[in-house]
């Protein structure tokens, strides 16, 4: 907990996302101060030109030296992450970091630890759980308005946008993985996955994965840097409704299918099973169209403030590291990957 007024905050990494990072937290006014720091001067100078008064800084370190801050959000490259937080954490820091926490489960876990041993929190930038159509079709989920969930399935893809620090299943996997575990509140019981590298590099651009959760329900992802449609969709099928969430559907974010599937109590035999087609409305309901980063970002100040654990804590991005990593697994050593 803070008592402090105005949380001094250091945005570390100031190339894609930081900059969406600084005007979040410009936007929250007297309640934080922030200072950007990058190694690439390039980067400081678009941040100077685009904020005008806003402190920059070349050396993390250096900062985390001069002491005052009370956090930090580290947006680095994904390789990056373990290293930058740990530092962050020695330093006394409330860190907020950018997916994935880390590239491998042992890295990941040690950052959880040093966390809770040092007294600060940790938060992961799961954004999507802030997204208010993810949290709509939770909501449902939870009040049991889908009936019994079958399965999710989940398209990430796009063309182009090929990162050079890691691969598309560490690049874009993560979202729905951490989706799904907001939403069914379990972890998978077990992964199988392929992946292929078609760019000419020796990272997988393309990839789909199978995860079986509790109570056999069943989930797919395909992520792809090379597909020419982009695609941000994720169909949840229940015994009751479906639902879909289209995060590039500005008006239609989610839509509710009251439609369902079921077998005739009245066979009496095999040979009368009959399957009941049952109709019903579409719906889209309405949304918050709030920033899901800006949600985001405002949930860690408050978490700071109030000393409460965040929604997507360490420990829950742990728990998607272990997964992806397993995906990882699965797709290299071509194999059924359970986890325990």
């Amino acid at each position: 907990m803070s008592d402090r007024q105005t949380l001094e905050v250091a945005i570390i990494g100031c190339g894609y996302w930081g900059p969406n990072y600084v005007r979040n937290f410009l936007e929250m006014g007297d309640r934080t101060k922030i200072i950007c720091c990058d190694s690439d001067g390039k980067q400081l100078e678009k941040i100077s030109l685009r904020f005008p008064g806003v402190s920059v800084c070349d050396d993390y370190r250096a900062l985390l030296k001069r002491g005052g801050l009370d956090a930090a959000v580290v947006a680095t490259p994904a390789a990056t992450h373990f290293a930058v937080v740990r530092d962050c954490l020695e330093g006394g820091l409330h860190v907020l970091a950018e997916k994935p926490l880390a590239l491998c489960s042992m890295e990941a876990e040690s950052l959880c630890r040093l966390a809770e041993s040092n007294g600060r929190l940790l938060m992961v930038a799961h954004t999507f759980l802030f997204n208010s159509g993810v949290r709509k079709i939770g909501e449902m989920v939870r009040e049991g308005r889908l009936g019994r969930l079958y399965y999710l399935n989940a398209t990430r893809t796009h063309m182009g946008l090929v990162r050079r620090d890691t691969n598309v299943i560490w690049d874009l996997a993560p979202h729905d993985v951490a989706i799904f575990n907001y939403w069914l509140e379990q972890l998978p019981e077990y992964v199988m996955a392929s992946g292929a590298r078609h760019l000419g590099s020796a990272r997988e651009d393309a990839a789909f994965i199978h995860l079986v959760y509790p109570n056999e329900v069943l989930a797919h992802i395909h992520v792809s840097w090379e597909d020419a449609n982009k695609e941000r969709t994720i169909k949840v099928v229940g015994s009751k409704a479906r639902a879909v969430f289209d995060d590039l559907n500005n008006l239609e974010r989610v839509r509710v299918f009251e439609k369902g599937i079921g077998i005739s109590n009245e066979a009496r035999n095999f040979g009368e099973f009959q399957l009941l087609l049952r109709d019903g409305d579409i719906i889209s309901p309405r949304l918050d169209q709030s920033e899901p980063l800006r949600v985001m970002c405002e949930h860690f100040v408050d978490c700071i403030r109030k000393g409460t654990k965040p929604l997507s804590d360490g420990r829950f991005a742990l728990d998607v590291v272990r997964i992806i990593e397993s995906v990882q697994k699965s797709v290299t050593e071509k194999c059924v990957v359970r986890l325990s």
